[in-house]
Parts: C-alpha cells; sequence; structure tokens
C-alpha cells in the first residue's frame, strides 16, 4: 500500500495568531491535527505538544505489532496536563487532537475534540470521527434512556480535550483501507466554511495531495477565514 500526502495550514482573517499544528510523516504513515483551545491561553503550545509528543512516541512504539493506542492518548494528555499547569496554572490549556495511523492495510484513529476525519471511498465521503461536544453528548444520552436537558446555547463546546484533568476517554477505532481511498484530517476551520458535499466534490476531483490541501486552506479564507484553517490529505495507491 502506498501513501502520498501533503499538508497546508492558513491562519485565517480573523485570528491573530495561528493555533492550529499539523502533522503529516508518510516514512511514519502518521497524519493528525491539533487545534488549540480558543479562549485559554497557550492553545499554540498545546497543539504543537500534543504533536511533538505523539510524533515521538510514534518513533518508539508505531512499528510494535500492536502499538497500545490508548496509552499514547492517556500519556500525551498527561503531558498536556503538565504543560498547562506550568503555562497556566488558573484556566490550564488544552487542544483537540484527530490522529490517522496506517499500518499494512488497516486505519487507525485516535480523537480527542472536533477536529474531523475524512474518508472518499468510490466517490463518496464519510465522516470517521463525531465532535466532542455538549449537542452530540446530549445525543448520545438521550439514546442511553438518560435524563437531558434543552441546549439553548453553547452547542458547540466541546466536552473532551487533550490537557484536560485525567483520565481522559479518547475515542480509539479501527477502519480497513483500500487503494483508491482519500482521507482529509482536518480542522474546524475548514468544515466551518466548507460543508462535507462540497468536500466530497473537492477531493474527488483534486489531482494531487498538496493541491487539495493548498486548495481547502485558501477557499477557506476567501469565505471569511473565521479560524484558523488546517488539512492534511492524504491518497492512497
Amino acid at each position: 500500500m502506498k501513501l502520498s500526502a501533503s499538508a497546508a495550514t492558513d491562519i485565517g482573517c480573523v485570528r491573530s495568531e495561528n493555533e492550529d499544528s499539523l502533522l503529516c510523516s508518510e516514512p511514519l504513515r502518521l497524519f493528525a491535527v491539533a487545534d488549540g483551545i480558543g479562549g485559554l491561553p497557550g492553545g499554540a503550545q498545546a497543539s504543537q505538544a500534543a504533536l511533538r509528543f505523539l510524533e515521538d512516541w510514534f518513533l518508539q512504539h508505531g512499528h510494535a505489532a500492536l502499538p497500545d493506542y490508548a496509552e499514547a492518548v492517556r500519556q500525551v494528555n498527561e503531558k498536556v496536563f503538565l504543560l498547562g499547569r506550568e503555562i497556566s496554572p488558573r484556566y490550564g490549556i488544552g487542544t483537540t487532537l484527530t490522529l490517522a495511523h496506517f499500518r499494512a492495510r488497516t486505519l487507525q484513529v485516535l480523537h480527542v475534540g472536533d477536529s474531523f476525519l475524512f474518508r472518499l471511498r468510490a466517490g463518496r465521503i464519510e465522516a470517521l470521527t463525531t465532535e466532542h461536544n455538549l449537542e452530540n453528548e446530549m445525543r448520545a444520552r438521550a439514546a442511553r434512556g438518560e435524563p437531558t436537558v434543552p441546549l439553548l446555547e453553547n452547542r458547540a463546546a466541546l466536552t473532551r480535550c487533550v490537557g484536560q484533568p485525567p483520565p481522559l476517554q479518547g475515542d480509539l477505532h479501527a477502519h480497513d483501507v483500500a487503494p483508491g481511498d482519500r482521507y482529509l484530517v482536518c480542522t474546524d476551520g475548514v468544515t466551518r466554511c466548507i460543508e462535507p458535499r462540497e468536500l466530497q466534490r473537492l477531493l474527488g476531483a483534486a489531482d494531487t495531495p498538496a493541491g487539495i490541501a493548498r486548495a481547502l486552506c485558501a477557499l477557506a479564507r476567501e469565505r471569511g477565514g473565521l479560524d484558523n484553517a488546517t488539512a492534511v490529505v492524504v491518497f492512497v495507491d
């Protein structure tokens, strides 16, 4: 299975700092985005630290027969949490994390927060992650028959992030990989401006990962650049 990948990021038109970070490593078959939590200090430091740690972790453990992904999530959360105690003792720091690790014909996903991983297969796009926000939390509770409260505001407020007080429960799941698949790992600066149906069309028409990664960030800026926008694109041949 051959992978080709590229990434792009853009500060947008509103933010004074790009708090997104990205990881795009074909040798490690590791691709990720992290979006520092807005409203907290140290967003850029949080996202950068999370991906630096994970790159080091996968250099050491990524070639194991069965890497302990749950341990990777536990350790990265602890690292960012402790960094937050130094940078911002009162409020802490936090970041989203969406990571794709390709092994043989399997994709392992690690996900916390509201960034996204999409798969385009046979012309159809599918989100492989779900946002960890209040609205989805209320839906999950209702599906389990638990009591819920109406959400009048803050529907998009995060319920989980890397850097929160331990323990952190991240989403860990695996998917099959097929030749011709195209994957997009992106922050919400992309998805706030470009709907899935349009992502489907643009990914399907793209000639190269580099071209579409740049194009998505440029389109998000053209449509207002409301947030930092980051895209990591992987083609499977």
